[in-house]
């Protein structure tokens, strides 16, 4: 019932608004997102967590052009947060395009090492979340498919003061993809 209600409301905006952005609108895209999971795994404890957001961006800079995968999760008190940069592309095919290399990204602070995966936690204190400092972190993706929009793999972080190692995975995760 609620995919048809999504599906009525998302032509009837498109045909009251004559969005162009609406011609290319897939309602298969909309089915993906329905195996979507991603976990926190801490104290030999695998507890489900809310995905809030996830974003493929492109940007440039003076060092050249990137995509950014940007997941956000939540669960009680906790908030995790993950992002990767791959690149550098030097044409806009490679660039405009939804795939990402299926590889590891880290981030370690000791070592000075960024291959730009960076997780952070962060821990509710009131209505904001209090972010700890990352001591090292990986990112990894096992699985991406660009036809789909959806991303699979898995997550770990350490903190420092106080240390925490916490790890995840995530399984076919939908990523909104921003040009």
């Amino acid at each position: 019932m609620t995919k048809h209600l999504v599906n009525s409301l998302a032509v009837i905006c498109c045909g009251f608004f004559f969005m162009p952005a609406c011609t290319d609108y897939n309602a298969a895209e909309l089915i993906n997102c329905e195996k979507a999971a991603i976990d926190l795994r801490v104290d030999n404890r695998i507890i489900s967590m809310k995905i809030l957001s996830s974003t493929l961006l492109r940007t440039t800079n003076a060092t050249g052009s990137f995509k950014v995968l940007s997941l956000e999760a939540s669960v009680d008190t906790m908030k995790v947060v993950m992002n990767i940069k791959d690149g550098v592309y030097n044409n806009s095919v490679q660039l405009l395009s939804d795939s990402l290399k299926v590889k590891t990204y880290s981030y370690s602070r000791k070592t000075g090492q960024d291959t730009t995966g960076l997780v952070l936690a962060g821990i509710k204190v009131g209505q904001d979340y209090k972010f700890y400092t990352t001591d090292s972190a990986a990112f990894t993706i096992t699985e991406i498919d660009p036809v789909n929009k959806n991303i699979t793999g898995v997550y770990y972080l350490q903190t420092t003061n106080p240390v925490l190692k916490i790890s995840g995975a995530f399984t076919k995760v939908c990523f909104l993809s921003i040009k």
